[in-house]
C-alpha cells in the first residue's frame, strides 16, 4: 500500500518537473531575444504603407514610431555598422519621407554607413535615398523620376445619376471638401490652392535632393522634364553610385544583415534613458468625439477625442513628464472634438511644454489641435492651415424614388426635420445653418489670432481655407520651425531646461498593447453589440454637423 503511494508520488513528481522544464523552456524560447552578430547592418524595408503608428501586436506595417525609436537605439548599438535601406514605391506623404531622412542623417553622425537600394520608385523614394551615403538601384532599371500629379476627383455627376444631391454649405472660399460632391470640374480656387500646394511640395523635394546630393536643381529639373528611365544615364550623371542586385550592395566580407522586424524583438540599449522624461503622444486619423479606433464613413483612421485627452491628461499629471511632444498627422473632423482636444493642451502647457510636430497632414482640424502649445513644428512638406469649415447632408429622395421607397416625416416642431435626407435646405434652414458655422470660423479665427499672437485681419488672409506646405505656413507665421519628431523632442527637452549633458527618458502614448490585451479588447467589442451599433448611429448623425477637414482628399505620385 505504502510502496504505490510511492510510487504515485514519484510519478505526479516526474510529471510535475517534465511539465516545468518544458514550460520553462517553452517561455524560454519565446522571450529569449534574437540573436545580433557583431558587424552587422540593420536592414529596414522602407515601402508600402508607412504611418505614424500603430499600437495593435498583430500588425505588420511599417510605422514612424518605430523608425524613429530603433534607428536611434541602433545608433548606440555596436553590434550594428550600418543600415541597408532598400526602398520600394512608399504609400505616404512626402513630409514623412523626409522625417525618417532626417532620422538616417542623424544616424550617420555616428560615422556609421548608409547605403540605400531603390528596388523601385519615384521622386518620393529617391529623395528618401539622397540621406544615405551611397545610392544603388536595381541592375534592371527601377528609378523613373517622372515630377508630380494631384488628383482631384468629382462625383456628382455620378451622385445625380444614383438620384442623390449634395447639400452642403462652405466657410472660406477656399474651403473646397465639398466641391467633390457639389461640383463636376476644378474651380479656379481649387485648382489654386491645389496648384500651389503640388509645386511647393515638388520644390522642396528637389532642394532636398540638391543639397543631398550636391546636384544643382537645374540638373534635377531637366532630369524629370526627359523622363528618364534608362538607369545608365542615372549613374553617369551622379543621381546614383551603382547599378546593381540587391545581394551585391554590401561586398564586403562578414558582413551579416538583421531584418528591421527582428531587431525590434531585442531591448538594447536604450536610446533614452533617465528620470526626468519627455511624452511623446501620437496623433493620428480624422478627429472624431469618443474613443479613438475603427474607420470613418471615408475609410480614414478615427483619432477619438476621449483617448487623445486621457493620454494629455496623463501626460500633465505624471510628476516625472517633464515635457511633452504631441505628433499631429490629422486632416481634422469634427470641430467640438477639436475643440476639447485643444482645451486640454491649454491646461498642460499652464503646467509643462508642449511642442507640437506635425507629419503629413495637420489641416484644419488638425491644425486646430496643434494652436494650444509652447511650440509648433512643420516639415516643410506637411499639409497645414485650411482653417475655414463646412457641412452639410446628402438628400436621397431620387435614389428612394428609383428603388420605390416613400419616407413620411411627422415633426414636432419647426427644424426637426432640419437633417433629414428626404429633402434639401430651405433657405430658412441654410441661413442658421450657415450662421451656425459662421460661430466656428469666428472662433477658429479669434484662437489663431490669441495662440499665433497675429492680428484678426492678418489671420484672414491666410484662412479662408487655404492650405499650406509647411516651408510656407513658416513664412506665414503659422508655425514656428521648421523640423520632425527628433527635433520636435530635443526642443521639448529644451523647454524643459532638462540639461544637455543630462539623460532623460521617454514615454509613449499610445502604449503598444499585448496580445492578451489586444484579445480582451476584441472581445468586449464583440459582447458590447448594442454599444457598437449606437455609435454607428451616432457617427452617422455628427457627420451632418460642419467639419473642420481638409479641404480635399490630396493624392499626389
Amino acid at each position: 500500500m505504502k510502496r504505490g503511494i510511492l510510487v504515485t508520488l514519484l510519478v505526479i513528481t516526474i510529471v510535475v518537473i517534465v511539465i516545468v522544464l518544458i514550460g520553462g523552456y517553452l517561455y524560454y524560447q519565446i522571450n529569449r531575444e534574437p540573436f545580433i552578430p557583431e558587424n552587422s547592418f540593420l536592414k529596414i524595408h522602407a515601402g508600402g504603407q508607412i504611418i505614424d503608428n500603430d499600437s495593435s501586436p498583430l500588425s505588420k506595417k511599417t510605422t514612424l514610431r518605430d523608425l524613429w525609436y530603433h534607428i536611434k537605439r541602433a545608433k548606440k548599438d555596436d553590434r550594428i555598422k550600418g543600415i541597408l535601406l532598400k526602398i520600394s514605391y512608399m504609400e505616404t506623404g512626402f513630409a514623412k519621407v523626409d522625417d525618417i531622412g532626417r532620422l538616417i542623417k542623424d544616424f550617420r553622425k555616428s560615422g556609421k554607413k548608409v547605403y540605400a537600394f531603390i528596388e523601385n520608385g519615384g521622386l518620393r523614394e529617391y529623395q528618401l535615398a539622397t540621406y544615405a551615403d551611397k545610392i544603388f538601384a536595381y541592375k534592371r532599371g527601377s528609378l523613373t523620376l517622372n515630377g508630380l500629379a494631384a488628383h482631384a476627383l468629382f462625383l456628382k455627376n455620378s451622385l445625380s445619376k444614383l438620384g442623390i444631391k449634395a447639400d452642403f454649405i462652405n466657410i472660406g472660399s477656399y474651403k473646397t471638401g465639398p466641391n467633390i460632391f457639389t461640383k463636376e470640374k476644378l474651380t479656379d480656387v481649387h485648382k489654386e490652392s491645389l496648384e500651389s500646394l503640388v509645386y511647393d511640395i515638388y520644390d522642396s523635394s528637389i532642394r532636398i535632393i540638391s543639397e543631398n546630393r550636391n546636384i544643382k536643381p537645374e540638373k534635377i529639373k531637366n532630369i524629370i522634364e526627359d523622363f528618364t528611365i534608362d538607369g545608365k544615364r542615372y549613374l553617369k550623371e551622379k543621381f546614383i553610385d551603382g547599378l546593381v542586385y540587391e545581394d551585391e550592395v554590401l561586398k564586403e566580407k562578414n558582413i551579416k544583415t538583421v531584418s528591421f522586424p527582428v531587431y525590434k524583438e531585442t531591448s538594447s540599449p536604450l536610446p533614452y534613458k533617465g528620470k526626468d522624461k519627455i511624452a511623446v503622444i501620437f496623433a493620428q486619423g480624422e478627429i472624431h468625439t469618443g474613443a479613438s479606433g475603427g474607420k470613418s464613413i471615408f475609410g480614414g483612421e478615427i483619432l477619438g477625442s476621449d483617448t487623445l485627452v486621457r493620454y494629455l491628461r496623463s501626460a500633465r499629471k505624471n510628476k516625472s513628464v517633464k515635457g511633452v511632444v504631441l505628433r499631429v498627422d490629422s486632416p481634422g473632423g469634427s470641430p467640438f472634438a477639436s475643440d476639447i482636444i485643444r482645451h486640454e493642451s491649454e491646461l498642460l502647457i499652464k503646467e509643462k511644454p508642449l511642442v507640437i510636430s506635425m507629419g503629413d497632414v495637420a489641416a484644419s482640424g488638425g491644425y486646430m489641435i496643434s494652436l494650444s502649445s509652447s511650440k509648433i513644428l512643420s516639415l516643410p512638406q506637411t499639409i497645414t492651415g485650411s482653417i475655414g469649415v463646412y457641412g452639410g447632408k446628402f438628400v436621397l429622395k431620387g435614389f428612394y424614388d428609383k428603388i420605390g421607397v416613400n419616407k413620411e416625416i411627422i415633426k414636432t416642431s419647426k427644424f426637426a426635420d432640419f437633417f433629414s435626407d428626404y429633402k434639401e435646405f430651405t433657405i430658412e434652414q441654410r441661413e442658421k445653418y450657415k450662421n451656425f458655422m459662421q460661430y466656428i470660423y469666428d472662433f477658429f479665427l479669434e484662437e489663431t489670432s490669441k495662440t499665433r499672437k497675429m492680428k484678426i485681419e492678418d489671420v484672414k488672409k491666410v484662412a479662408e481655407g487655404r492650405v499650406w506646405s509647411g516651408t510656407k505656413a513658416l513664412n506665414k507665421n503659422l508655425v514656428d520651425q521648421i523640423g520632425g519628431i527628433s527635433e520636435a523632442i530635443e526642443e521639448a527637452r529644451k523647454l524643459a531646461k532638462i540639461d544637455q549633458k543630462d539623460d532623460f527618458g521617454i514615454r509613449i502614448y499610445p502604449i503598444k498593447r499585448s496580445f492578451i490585451d489586444y484579445l480582451m479588447e476584441m472581445l468586449s467589442s464583440q459582447s458590447n453589440g448594442i454599444t457598437s451599433s449606437i455609435k454607428i448611429g451616432l457617427d452617422r448623425y455628427e457627420n451632418f454637423f460642419p467639419a473642420m477637414i481638409v479641404p480635399f482628399k490630396i493624392v499626389i505620385d
